[in-house]
Formats: C-alpha cells, sequence, structure tokens
C-alpha cells in the first residue's frame, strides 16, 4: 500500500521534535487524574480541540484528555480541517468530543451521530443540550452491520467497544438494534454531498466492501482503519480507491480520503 502521506499540522510537526522521555513525561501530567479532577473543578466550556464539551460526562482521566487535545487527536484534527460538507456523517461518535469540534467548526452543518454503546449514547444526549443549535444534531443508537436485525455488542470501554465475535475477557455483551448505512442515509433522506466519518473498530470495512452505494453521494472520509479477519488494511484502501477516493494524508491508521473533484474545490 504506497500509502506514506502524514498529517502537515503544526502540533505533529513540534512533537516530532521534542524528546521522548520528555513528551511521556508531559503527556502523563495532562493525562493523568488529578489534572483531570482540576479541568472538571474548573468547568471550562471548551477544550484546546477548539469544541465544547461537559467534563461533568466523563472520568477524571477522559476529561483531562479531552480538555488537553489528545484524545483520538488525529481522527478529530482531520475532521476538524476537513470536514465541510453541508451534512456530516459520524459513525461511532462515541462520547461527542468530534461533535463538540464540529459543532462549533460547521454552525449551520447538518450532523449525524450513530452510536451503538448504549452507556456513550447517554453522555451524547446530555453533551447535544450544550452544543450550538442543537436541533440540527441527530443522535441515532444503531450498530452500523450488514446481517440485519439486532446484532450483539460488545461494551467494553468508552473508545474500544464493537461488534461481538468470540469470547469477551471484560465488559459486557448485549443486543442492539443494527441499520445499514444506505439504509440510513435514504431514511433521512440524504443523496450528498456529505463528509464521512467513521471509527467503529474494523466495521466500516464491510460499508467499504458491502454498501459502496452509500457512498455514491460522500465527497470525504475521515476514517480510523484497523486489520479485520477478511480485509487488511491496505486493501480496504485499495477498495476506496477503486470507488473513487484518494488519499491525501495520513496519521497512524488514521486516514483521510476524498474523491478529486472535492478536494480541488477545497483548494481554490
Amino acid at each position: 500500500m504506497a500509502v506514506d502521506l502524514k498529517t502537515r499540522s503544526i502540533e505533529r510537526r513540534m512533537k516530532s521534535v521534542l524528546p521522548s522521555r520528555l513528551k511521556s513525561v508531559v503527556a502523563r501530567l495532562l493525562t493523568s487524574r488529578g489534572m483531570g479532577r482540576l479541568v472538571k473543578a474548573l468547568n471550562p466550556r471548551g477544550n484546546l480541540f477548539g469544541g465544547v464539551y461537559d467534563y461533568s460526562l466523563v472520568s477524571d482521566r477522559d476529561a483531562a484528555q479531552i480538555f488537553f487535545g489528545v484524545w483520538e487527536s488525529a481522527e478529530i484534527r482531520f475532521s476538524k480541517r476537513f470536514a465541510d460538507n453541508p451534512v456530516v456523517v459520524e459513525l461511532g461518535s462515541s462520547v461527542g468530543v468530534t461533535l463538540g469540534v464540529l459543532a462549533v467548526h460547521l454552525p449551520d452543518a447538518r450532523l449525524l451521530c450513530v452510536e451503538a454503546n448504549p452507556d456513550n449514547f447517554a453522555i451524547l444526549q446530555k453533551l447535544r443540550e450544550r452544543l450550538p443549535r442543537p436541533e440540527r444534531i441527530e443522535l441515532i443508537h444503531r450498530a452500523i452491520a450488514y446481517a440485519g436485525g439486532p446484532v450483539a455488542f460488545d461494551v467494553t470501554s468508552v473508545t474500544g467497544s464493537k461488534l461481538g465475535g468470540g469470547s469477551i475477557a471484560a465488559g459486557r455483551r448485549i443486543e442492539v438494534d443494527s441499520t445499514t448505512l444506505s439504509a440510513l442515509l435514504a431514511s433521512r433522506g440524504i443523496d450528498g454531498p456529505y463528509t464521512l466519518i467513521t471509527d467503529i473498530e474494523g466495521a466500516e470495512a464491510d460499508v467499504f466492501f458491502r454498501d459502496p452505494d452509500a457512498l455514491a453521494g460522500c465527497t470525504k472520509i475521515v476514517c480510523e482503519l484497523e486489520d479485520t479477519a477478511e480485509h487488511a488494511i491496505a486493501g480496504q484502501i485499495e477498495r476506496l480507491r477503486a470507488i473513487g477516493f484518494e488519499v491525501h494524508e495520513r496519521y497512524g491508521n488514521v486516514f483521510f480520503l476524498a474523491k478529486p473533484a472535492a478536494e480541488s474545490r477545497r483548494s481554490r
């Protein structure tokens, strides 16, 4: 897979020149429970991502990570930089950190947030009321899956929960109603253009391979990819290229892809 493009953000360049030991010390300090308790006590409305958040909704450590901009940072920074369509669909909204950024960054956009973890979904419902123009934000409690009907879902952590399969070492297994991306778009009259942001622990591979029509109106994708039993990351990227997307930037397993016409319009 010939993908060697990296993020050009100033933050990443600065990190690259800091000594590893210093980076480790700073990271431990900024993401400590004590720092999270301080953030909660100060109760700031915003965070260093440039978004809005309610820190009382999450653990102390998560509060620190969210405030200082180290929570899923590549995915969120790509989303902030590149999501500029009138509709944004986020698969795997977690506890709403990306949502809080996009609600500020895209004040007129329609935001659809899909989340299967019921604990996270309850947080999203509370957070939405604190965000600008909450009426344009739709929260959808579903898993993205293509078997039809309710699916097994493993609730293991805030960021790592996923479709159930095999044994589960920790957490709990529940049933969650599912939908497909095509069905979700059709039921809401969305035929494009839209930006897709997805981090659903490997389940996005089924969207790429089994539901390509859902991407007909999609012009930009921000995705965190994982190797799955059927599709390696390299194969997923090649599939997206075959559909018409090009990779423009990446950081680790987080990619920004766009259809050529969409990116050329952005660069004008």
